[in-house]
């Protein structure tokens, strides 16, 4: 179970994963032994799934980023899933109860490979309707709880 302590932790290390134990030991009120050993529950029980970096898409050269929706038959659903999670463009894809059937991440480094990309998904076998929303501004960017 996740206690207010642990909670604190994550929020810590959503903040900066690269915290050492020490420090967030002294903002949470116990010794870095502690927090070690709490943080490695949490990462053994799943609840930490990993640690990575955000980075800034177009500073890799990606100037366009779009949440793409995108509509499958229901009997392809699984088949459309694994052929999207082999494209290096998509970056996320979720599977939604809304109004579509996924919501794909996809990076693209101009229009053109956008347009190319969206054509690309929507001659996937089982793909019904491609639904692409090119992201103007980022105006918030939390992975936090």
């Amino acid at each position: 179970m996740v206690d207010e302590i642990d909670l604190k932790i994550i929020e810590r290390l959503a903040v900066n994963a690269r915290a050492t134990y020490s420090e967030i030991a002294s903002e949470v009120g116990l010794s870095d032994v502690a927090v070690m050993k709490r943080i490695r529950r949490l990462e053994q029980e799943g609840v930490i799934r990993k640690y990575t970096v955000i980075v800034d898409p177009a500073k890799l050269g990606f100037s366009k980023v779009s949440l793409t929706g995108i509509n499958v038959a229901p009997d392809k659903l699984f088949d459309v899933v694994e052929e999207l999670k082999k494209r290096d463009y998509v970056k996320q894809l979720l599977v939604t109860s809304g109004d579509h059937s996924l919501i794909a991440l996809v990076f693209a480094r101009s229009s053109e490979e956008m347009i190319r990309i969206h054509d690309e998904i929507s001659r996937i076998d089982g793909v019904l309707k491609v639904y692409p929303a090119i992201v103007s501004d980022i105006v918030k960017d939390e992975a936090r709880i």
